[in-house]
C-alpha cells in the first residue's frame, strides 16, 4: 500500500461516558475539536508513532505533530490506521478501531468524532460509527495554540475522575445542547475543564492574553483559541508550560492523500 492516510486528531471539550454490555454501544456523548492531522504510511511489519515502535503486526508508520499520551486522541489515530490497513477505508475499519479503543480503555468517543469529520464535532448518541450518532458545526477562522502539559493514562484518568466527569459532563452537555454553537462550546468546555481538574494553577488566567477567544484543557493538553494576528505572541507566552503547536481551525476528515 503506497498511499498515505490523513487522520485528524480529536480533543474533546466535555463528555459523559456511557458504558454498556457491548463495545458497540459503549461510548460517550459530548463535543470536541478536530485538529491538525497525522499521516499513516503503510509499509514494514510493525506499528510506530513518531519513530517509536508500538507493536509488531500491521505495517503502519504514523507521523504526527502531536505526542501520544497527552489527550490528542493519538491512540484513536493508531487504532484507525491499523484498522484501515486490515479492512480498507470504510465504516468497518472505524467500528473495529472503536472496539479496540473501548477494550483497551484508551477512548470512548474519539473514533466516532474522527469518523464524522468536520471541525466542532458533537456526539449525540454513544457507540461505534453506525451505532453512535454525531454531527459537525463550523468553526471561525481562528488559530489553536496547543500546549503539551503532562502525560496522563486515559484509563486511570477515567477511573480517578469518574464522578467529576459524570456530573460536570452531564451539565456541560445539557447546557451546550440548549445553544449548540462554537461560542457555547468554548464556554462549557472551559467550565468542564475547571470542574474536573484539568485546568489548574494559573492556566485559566491565560484567557486574559490579548487575542485569546477561549481555552480549555483535556487530560494533559491545553487548547487556546486565538485570533490569527496574535497567535505567535500567545505561543511565545505559553512556552514555559510545555511543548507548543499551532494549528488552524478548519474542516478535517480521514482521507487518502
Amino acid at each position: 500500500m503506497n498511499r498515505r492516510l490523513f487522520i485528524p486528531h480529536h480533543v474533546t471539550g466535555f463528555w459523559t461516558p456511557v458504558y454498556s454490555e457491548s463495545e458497540l454501544t459503549t461510548g460517550s456523548i459530548g463535543a470536541g475539536i478536530l485538529l491538525g492531522g497525522a499521516l499513516a504510511f503503510y509499509h514494514g511489519d510493525y506499528v510506530s508513532y513518531n519513530g517509536a515502535m508500538l507493536e509488531v503486526g500491521v505495517g503502519a508508520r504514523i507521523a504526527s505533530p502531536f505526542p501520544l499520551g497527552y489527550g490528542y486522541a493519538g491512540s484513536a489515530v493508531v487504532s484507525i490506521a491499523k484498522a484501515v490497513a486490515e479492512a480498507g477505508l470504510g465504516r468497518e475499519a472505524f467500528v473495529k478501531a472503536h472496539v479496540e479503543e473501548v477494550l483497551r480503555g484508551t477512548g470512548l468517543g474519539d473514533v466516532l468524532a474522527i469518523y464524522t469529520g468536520g471541525c466542532l464535532v458533537v456526539r449525540t448518541r454513544p457507540g461505534a460509527p453506525g451505532v453512535g450518532e454525531a454531527f459537525s458545526l463550523p468553526c471561525p477562522g481562528l488559530i489553536v495554540v496547543a500546549v503539551d502539559l503532562r502525560r496522563e493514562d486515559t484509563s486511570e484518568m477515567l477511573k480517578m475522575r469518574r464522578e467529576a466527569i459524570l456530573e460536570a459532563g452531564g451539565e456541560a452537555v445539557r447546557g451546550f445542547m440548549r445553544n449548540p454553537s462554537f461560542e457555547s462550546f468554548l464556554e462549557h468546555a472551559y467550565l468542564f475543564s475547571k470542574r474536573v481538574g484539568f485546568l489548574s494553577g494559573g492556566l485559566a488566567d491565560l484567557r486574559r492574553l490579548p487575542g485569546v477567544v477561549g481555552l480549555y484543557a483535556k487530560k494533559g493538553v491545553l487548547l487556546i483559541f486565538v485570533e490569527r494576528d496574535k497567535a505567535r505572541d500567545v505561543a511565545e507566552a505559553v512556552r514555559e508550560f510545555g511543548g507548543v503547536h499551532l494549528a488552524a481551525l478548519g474542516e478535517l476528515r480521514v482521507t487518502w492523500v
